[in-house]
């Protein structure tokens, strides 16, 4: 039981990771790729003392590099905001389930609910704060 209610947290966030929409990376992938591209270019100026933009070489590895980071990024972000909320209160209701069987004066129960609500928050805690980092 104690593995179960340990990785089970993880395994929500994984599902909203891997579930995250495509169109919305691609997007961000566009909006990264314009953002690069526009970023290279150096102003100059001509005799006609108008800006023109000439691109430096691009290193296209870079530009690899922010976009599949980007894609991380936003599979993290999808999966805090479809899976957070419901990972959050599961957390906390079960927390404070068990935090009233630690009022109890059979000792098997009280620590039966200290077990519980530690696992509750470690696990709620290393998914939020080590696996999603991770994972970005």
């Amino acid at each position: 039981m104690s593995v179960s209610l340990s990785v089970d947290f993880v395994v929500h966030f994984v599902v909203g990771y891997i579930h995250t929409d495509s169109a919305d990376i691609d997007h961000e992938r566009k909006k990264i790729k314009q953002h690069y591209l526009s970023s290279i270019s150096t102003p100059t100026e001509s005799p006609d003392n108008m800006e023109i933009r000439i691109p430096r070489k691009m290193s296209t590895y870079h530009l690899i590099y922010k976009q599949q980071q980007i894609e991380r990024e936003t599979r993290v972000t999808e999966s805090i905001s479809r899976v957070g909320s419901a990972v959050f209160m599961a957390a906390f209701t079960t927390f404070a389930a068990r935090f009233s069987m630690t009022l109890s004066s059979l000792t098997a129960f009280r620590q039966m609910g200290q077990f519980l609500m530690t696992i509750m928050l470690t696990s709620w805690v290393f998914s939020m704060f080590f696996f999603l980092p991770l994972c970005a």
